[in-house]
């Protein structure tokens, strides 16, 4: 895995999936080196935790450079922690690319098949899953933290490939970018409870002296639901890397106690 870490001291530093880069070119974004400042500091892409607007269009176009194309390319969901599907097209071509207020309404995954489009997904702990049907051609993205996965986002990305465009899920191709994992993720009694009832005991861990705390294993969920939905195991791919454990190259929204940058995930279909 550690093959596809690109950058170096002077640069920005990206995971980037084994894709034929003549048919898909996907991203996800480090910390280093962008133009915001503290508490932001790095190469913030979100508009709106509160970083100056100018620095974080800046970033963008660093990783839009990256990716190829535009930012007038990209279509950015609103990310509601919900489980809604948008099909998009070139109508919603440089939706929430350069303006916090005109994203794809309540939508945390979003799924194309138009040549140019750069489908975007923004986390700071929540997994970003891209998504790659190279028979098809058709990409999709989903933000999926504990309310996305327990409502079984990544099962309506497969099906929505496969109902409006035919995609077989043994065709599609998933990654799963930086996020917090098992080892920092705690939550409460009641959230691990609704995990439990909708992917087994197998996905949690009761913290040692901390009664009615877990650590939760957002990956493993979310790779069970993608193999339910019959993608092949040795097409889903973990990055594996913590964002709460490495706060010096991630953005972490719960170890920074919510003053933090947003990081990237983005496909795009060329």
């Amino acid at each position: 895995m550690f093959a596809n870490w690109h950058g170096f001291a002077e640069g920005p530093i990206w995971i980037k999936p084994r894709w034929p880069e003549d048919l898909a070119r996907g991203l996800f974004s480090f910390r280093p080196h962008g133009a915001s400042l503290a508490p932001y500091t790095g190469l913030n892409v979100g508009l709106h935790v509160g970083d100056d607007p100018q620095r974080v269009a800046f970033n963008r176009q660093t990783c839009g450079i990256e990716l190829g194309g535009s930012l007038e390319d990209w279509i950015v969901g609103e990310q509601v922690h919900g489980t809604n599907v948008a099909v998009v097209g070139l109508e919603d071509r440089g939706r929430g690319s350069d303006d916090l207020h005109r994203p794809v309404s309540d939508v945390d995954a979003l799924v194309t098949d138009t040549p140019g489009l750069t489908l975007v997904v923004l986390t700071a702990d929540c997994i970003p899953v891209l998504f790659f049907d190279p028979v098809k051609r058709v990409i999709a993205t989903a933000h999926s933290g504990w309310k996305g996965t327990v409502g079984h986002i990544v099962r309506n990305v497969v099906e929505t490939m496969h109902q409006q465009f035919g995609c077989r899920a043994e065709d599609i191709d998933v990654w799963m970018g930086p996020s917090i994992r098992q080892c920092c993720y705690e939550v409460s009694e009641t959230v691990a409870g609704i995990v439990i009832d909708q992917f087994g005991w197998q996905h949690v861990v009761k913290r040692p002296n901390k009664p009615g705390k877990y650590l939760l294993n957002l990956h493993s969920c979310v790779r069970s639901d993608l193999l339910a939905a019959g993608v092949l195991n040795d097409r889903v791919h973990d990055t594996g890397v913590c964002t709460a454990c490495h706060t010096d190259v991630l953005f972490s929204h719960r170890a920074e106690q919510g003053r933090t940058g947003r990081l990237l995930g983005a496909v795009r279909l060329v």
